[in-house]
């Protein structure tokens, strides 16, 4: 029974080097084809990110707020909680959407008061017992990134 056991296992260690002899005993040039075309991509990919990065002459600020342009979130306040997974941010949920709070802005919130913010601006209106209790400005955030 172990002599069955190890000239199987001799004939798997045969079958193997025979699999990588014929994968790999390719010549030169063709090796040197298929690692350009698999490096390729991803230097175009990580080069495209960081002369990005590098040529982009926005502030951190105007990159915040152009992010911040995009969403949208509106209703009544369902549940606050942190999110441990994103650096503890505290967050807003809502029957619509899911609003991340800056920091600034943390003391501000209840359960059960009312957000809007309207993708195309940079203010989100805070709303509690049905009336407009304030209304809160990303530039003010943005002013004080470096």
């Amino acid at each position: 029974m172990v002599e069955e056991f190890l000239v199987r296992i001799i004939h798997m260690e045969q079958l193997k080097f025979l699999i990588e002899m014929n994968y790999f005993n390719l010549p030169g040039k063709v090796k040197y084809f298929l690692i350009f075309m698999i490096a390729t991509p991803f230097v175009g990919l990580f080069g495209w990110v960081f002369l990005n990065a590098l040529t982009d002459t926005r502030s951190s600020g105007e990159i915040y707020l152009s992010f911040q342009v995009k969403k949208e979130c509106f209703g009544k306040v369902k549940s606050i909680y942190r999110e441990k997974m994103n650096h503890n941010v505290l967050t807003l949920s809502t029957m619509n959407c899911i609003f991340q709070v800056p920091y600034k802005w943390e003391s501000n919130f209840k359960i059960n008061d009312s957000i809007s913010k309207k993708e195309g601006e940079l203010f989100v209106e805070h709303y509690r017992g049905g009336k407009l209790l304030e209304v809160l400005d990303y530039h003010d955030i943005a002013k004080d990134m470096k």
